[in-house]
Formats: C-alpha cells, sequence, structure tokens
C-alpha cells in the first residue's frame, strides 16, 4: 500500500479538498485508493439533522461511499478545537493507540492511501501526539498545503523544514487559492515564485480557486514518488 501523508501549514488551507482531488486523480489510474484521518473535531448538523464530520464526509464520498466512517476517521469529536480538546469536552481523550491502529487497518485493504492530518503539523492529536509525531511514525513522503495568501512563504518554509528535521521526505507544496482571484490580497500573484525560490528542487503545484486541476509549476524530475508523479500528471 503506497501513502501520501497530507498536513497544512494550518488549519482552513484546504488539506481535505486536496486530499479529494488526490483521491479522485488517483482513481482514474485504476488504484483503489482509501482515506485515513486520524481525528477529526467540529461537527455540523446536516439538513436532515443528523451529526456530520464534513471533511469526513468529503473523503467517504470521494471514494465512492465504498468504506465505512469508522474506517476513514474512528476518533471523531463535536467541538471546533483541536481534536485533544474537543475529547477532553466530551470527557473521554484520544487513543493513541487507536491512531495507530487506525492506520494500520487499511493495510492490504488498497493500492494507496491518503492519510490526513489536522490542522498544521504541531497541532495535537492526543495529549501525547501531534500530527508530526504521528507522520514521522508512519514515514510516508508528505504533501504540504499552503493558502496562497499573505504570509504562506514563511509558514511553508517552517513546514518544511521541520519534517525534514524529522526525516521526512516532502513529496510536494500544494499552493490552494483559498479565495476568489479577485480577492485584494497582492501576493497572490508572487507567492509561487518565491516558494519556487526558498524552497527549490521540490515538486510545486498550484490549485485555483475551486478548480479540480492541480497544475505543476515546478517538479523535481528526480522524485521517486511515484505515487504523487501518477497523481498529478
Amino acid at each position: 500500500m503506497q501513502t501520501l501523508f497530507v498536513t497544512g501549514t494550518d488549519t482552513n488551507v484546504g488539506k481535505t479538498f486536496v486530499s479529494c482531488l488526490l483521491i479522485r486523480k488517483l482513481r482514474t489510474t485504476g488504484l483503489t485508493v482509501g482515506a485515513y484521518k486520524p481525528a477529526c473535531s467540529g461537527a455540523e448538523s446536516n439538513s436532515a439533522g443528523e451529526t456530520v464530520w464534513s471533511d469526513v464526509e468529503a473523503l467517504r464520498s470521494t471514494m465512492g461511499d465504498e468504506y465505512p466512517l469508522d474506517l476513514i476517521c474512528p476518533q471523531r469529536f463535536h467541538a471546533a478545537v483541536a481534536p485533544n480538546v474537543a475529547a477532553d469536552l466530551e470527557g473521554v481523550a484520544v487513543s493513541n493507540e487507536m491512531l495507530r491502529t487506525g492506520f494500520a487497518a487499511w493495510t492490504e485493504k488498497t493500492d494507496a492511501l491518503i492519510v490526513e492530518g489536522a490542522g498544521g503539523i504541531f497541532c495535537p492529536l492526543s495529549n501525547d501526539l501531534t500530527v508530526l509525531d504521528l507522520a514521522t511514525e508512519i514515514g510516508a513522503p508528505v504533501v504540504v498545503v499552503a493558502a496562497n495568501r499573505l504570509g504562506v512563504i514563511s509558514h511553508t518554509r517552517l513546514t518544511v523544514e521541520r519534517l525534514r528535521q524529522n526525516g521526512l521526505h516532502v513529496a510536494a507544496i500544494v499552493l490552494n487559492e483559498v479565495h476568489a482571484s479577485e480577492s485584494t490580497d497582492s501576493s497572490l500573484m508572487t507567492n509561487a515564485g518565491q516558494l519556487a525560490h526558498w524552497i527549490p528542487n521540490i515538486a510545486l503545484l498550484k490549485v485555483a480557486h475551486g478548480s479540480e486541476i492541480m497544475t505543476v509549476l515546478e517538479h523535481d524530475q528526480e522524485l521517486t514518488n511515484q505515487l504523487l508523479k501518477r497523481a498529478v500528471q
């Protein structure tokens, strides 16, 4: 099972949107693809009054509703705060063991697995483990999703450098336009060039607002991550 770990520079940068894009692209190649979100917080009510977690529902829908929620995300909490805090508000704790066994449960079920973290790399998943800790244990190549807005250069460099310090291979940076192009943020036109300059020799992709297309801006031809290459071609 080939695995990609999708993380972000922060919350609300489009990790789930990009994860779903990757899943759809991989499925078009004939691969069976799974998605694992170790822990999720921030529940909503749908039109039927049912409690749902929009990120988890988006992942499940993209996979064709083939897999149960408990396999995709076995630990779900209501409050829109870090998972460990949301769990505490419910009088429980995020299980470190379940974080690990939830990943292992996908072994041999699919050809490829997209693991999506919560928030940024230092977001707590449990009272003991952060997203970075779990990513390091899994050891898969990492895709960093960064919002195309002012501040993205520093946030992305810090994220990539820390991932590399932990021995992880950063397979790509996806610059996601989270706001419509008519935004007054003048950095939108220069962020990609700056990221390519300050973080060279790495795949750099861009997603326009609401687009289904991941445009390859810069691509390291020596990347060994065939999964990502297959996903963006």
